[in-house]
C-alpha cells in the first residue's frame, strides 16, 4: 500500500469519492450483496467438505484487495479510480463483517477492533503516508518508488511460489481442487458481473470488473483465524485467491492493449512538471 500511495496524490483521490458516487455505491451493492448471493447456493448445490465450504463463504463476503492496484496498472486502467474503489470496499468491511458471517455460519463472530486494527495499520496507514510524501515530496516519491515497487512485487511473486510449494501435499486431495474450482467459477462470473454492471466508459468496466472478482483476502483471513481451528477454512481461502490472482492477471492484459506482462516492474509515478523560471 506504501507503493500504492507513492504514485498516487490525495487530490487524485478525492476526485474520485466525489465524481464517482453512482459507480462506488454500484460496487458496494456488487461486493457486499450480489457476490454472497451467488456464492451461497452455488457453495450449497456443490457437495464440498464442510471445512471447504466455510473457506469459501468467507472468501465470497470479504471485498477489497490491495492486488487490485497492481492489476489496475496491467490493464492500463486508471489507479486513481482503483485507489478509491479499495479504499470504498475496505471501509465497507468493516460495516459489514460483524453482522453477516453470523448470519450465514452459525456461531462465527467478527472481532470489529481487530479487523479495523488491520485495516488501519497493514492498508490505510501506509497508504496514506505513501500519498504525503507524493503530495508534498514529489521528487522524494519518484526517487524511491521504483525501489518500493520492484521490492513489493518480488515479495508478491514469492508469497505466491512459496504458497504453491506450501500446499502440495493438500493439492493431491479430490475435494480442495473441486473447492477452487467452485471458488473460481464465481470470481469469474464476479468479473464480468462487475464489467458488466459499470458505466460504458473503459475505466469504470476495468476497475469494476477486477474490483468486483478480487476478493479481500486479509479480512477473510482475519475472520477465518479468529474463528476456526480446523487449518483447511484458511487453506482453501489461500488457494482460491491465488487462482484468481492468475485469473485476473490474464483479464487484466486482456483489457490492456500491451500484450506483455512486466512481472517486476513498479507501477509509475506521474511526476509534475515545474515552470521554467
Amino acid at each position: 500500500m506504501l507503493n500504492v500511495g507513492l504514485t498516487q496524490k490525495p487530490t487524485e483521490l478525492w476526485k474520485h469519492l466525489s465524481i464517482n458516487r453512482s459507480f462506488l455505491r454500484r460496487m458496494l451493492l456488487l461486493n457486499f450483496v450480489v457476490v454472497p448471493s451467488i456464492m451461497i447456493p452455488i457453495v450449497q448445490l456443490v457437495d464440498l467438505d464442510p471445512v471447504y465450504e466455510t473457506g469459501l463463504l468467507i472468501f465470497g463476503l470479504c471485498a477489497g484487495a490491495v492486488f487490485l492496484i497492481r492489476l489496475a496498472d496491467i490493464s492500463r486502467a486508471d489507479m486513481a479510480l482503483a485507489a478509491a474503489v479499495l479504499l470504498v470496499l475496505m471501509v465497507g468491511n468493516v460495516f459489514v463483517l460483524p453482522i453477516m458471517p453470523p448470519v450465514i455460519l452459525d456461531g462465527t463472530t467478527v472481532d470489529v477492533w481487530l479487523v479495523t486494527q488491520n485495516l488501519l495499520t497493514q492498508m490505510i496507514l501506509p497508504l496514506a503516508i505513501g500519498m504525503l510524501i507524493n503530495q508534498f515530496a514529489d521528487r522524494f516519491a519518484a526517487v524511491i518508488q521504483p525501489w518500493v515497487g520492484r521490492i513489493a512485487n518480488i515479495a508478491l511473486y514469492a508469497l505466491m511460489i512459496s504458497i504453491v510449494i506450501g500446499y502440495l501435499p493438500a493439492l493431491a486431495e479430490f475435494q480442495v481442487w473441486k473447492a477452487m474450482m467452485v471458488g473460481t467459477y464465481v470470481l469469474l462470473l464476479s468479473l464480468f458481473l462487475g464489467w458488466a454492471m459499470s458505466d460504458g466508459h473503459g475505466n469504470l468496466k476495468d476497475v469494476g470488473a477486477l474490483g468486483t472478482a478480487q476478493r479481500g483476502v486479509a479480512p477473510a483471513m482475519i475472520v477465518a483465524q479468529g474463528n476456526f481451528d480446523d487449518p483447511g477454512v484458511l487453506m482453501i481461502i489461500t488457494l482460491v485467491n491465488l487462482a484468481g490472482v492468475i485469473a485476473l492477471i490474464i483479464a487484466a492484459k486482456t483489457f490492456s492493449r500491451d500484450n506483455t506482462i512486466h512481472f517486476i516492474e513498479p507501477v509509475p509515478i506521474q511526476i509534475p512538471k515545474r515552470a521554467k523560471v
